[in-house]
């Protein structure tokens, strides 16, 4: 009897684990761990419009493109997580191959970082444990060209989090991830 108790301790344990939900219980079940959540799909991104964004106001991922091809990426947290942060893995590349330049990384702490991924030219990958701030990366491509976002957030995919501005509206939220974003002129 004693051994038997013993035993099903631990399985309580963990079947109590196992079911708890905090909310993303439905991300956690559409993640992979190349965070792709749906086909990819293509959106048009406006030229020279900027998102305002209050950190520590809640979680996304804000895309901006301004003129010349100019591109600025932006990592924020919601206030409910501010104590453990949300951990950002976000990669951004462009689908003809052609390289991302004069890339920068923006406001990171010491446990982020931005680098080239793999051996993907003009790849870049950033990683963030962002909580009260914004962690972000410009970068340049040749005008009007597009770029693809592939984002996780705490190791699940970041579908809802996604922000940009295109065809005049502001965008709450990705049809895909990844997601191309190609200019609407320039």
């Amino acid at each position: 009897m004693r051994r038997a108790l013993v035993l099903s301790v631990p399985l309580l344990l963990l079947s109590v684990a196992c079911t708890y939900n905090n909310g993303d219980a439905q991300r956690v079940l559409d993640y992979t761990p190349d965070y792709t959540c749906n086909p990819p799909a293509q959106s048009t991104i406006d030229v020279d419009r900027t998102i305002e964004v209050d950190a520590g106001q809640g979680a996304g991922i804000y895309i901006e493109y301004a003129t010349g091809g100019h591109w600025h990426v932006r990592t924020s947290c919601d206030g409910d997580k501010q104590s453990t942060g949300c951990e950002w893995d976000v990669l951004v590349y462009n689908n003809e191959g052609l390289t991302l330049s004069n890339v920068v990384a923006e406001d990171l702490e010491a446990d982020d970082s931005l680098q080239p991924y793999g051996s993907v030219p003009g790849t870049y990958q950033l990683i963030t444990h962002t909580t009260t701030d914004l962690d972000g990366l410009t970068f340049d491509t040749d005008p009007s060209v597009a770029i693809t976002v592939d984002a996780g957030l705490d190791g699940v995919c970041a579908l809802p989090y996604f922000f940009w501005i295109g065809d005049g509206a502001l965008h709450p939220g990705s049809p895909s991830n990844p997601l191309t974003l190609v200019p609407s002129s320039d």
